[in-house]
């Protein structure tokens, strides 16, 4: 069976991001500020009402520029969470055998292809905070 996912990156990253997770695409915009705010949130989001938080892929010392696009992602809870990159690209249709988990450290696997003689991880949603510093 196919996976669809949205090749994207931002800096030295590259994630494949499930079309099922992503809610939607925005434009860069003006983030606001919460007290307690630290680490790795760059702002939050106001989308329509809803407070986004927002992490941004390329570390929170990254500009803001307005060409990044902010993507707007569902977590397991059904939160959402969004996240700042670079650039999205095409939809992929790859097999599941192409999703192969590695050990990467931490004791953890990551869903791992290579695409266009790269490597990317495919990126969990509930993960975005700790790849947002």
């Amino acid at each position: 069976m196919n996976e669809a996912l949205v090749r994207v990156h931002t800096g030295r990253q590259r994630w494949l991001v499930r079309v099922a997770d992503l809610q939607e695409v925005v434009p860069m915009m003006s983030l606001g500020r919460v007290e307690g705010q630290d680490g790795a949130c760059r702002g939050v989001l106001n989308l329509r009402g809803e407070l986004v938080p927002v992490f941004d892929g390329a570390g929170r010392d990254a500009p803001l520029e307005p060409s990044r696009l902010i993507l707007v992602l569902r977590e397991r809870a059904g939160t959402r969470v969004g996240l700042i990159v670079d650039e999205a690209h095409d939809v992929l249709l790859l097999p599941e055998e192409r999703l192969t988990p590695r050990p990467v450290g931490g004791g953890r696997p990551r869903r791992m292809a290579l695409v266009d003689e790269e490597f990317f991880t495919v990126l969990e949603p509930d993960e975005v905070a700790a790849h947002g510093g």
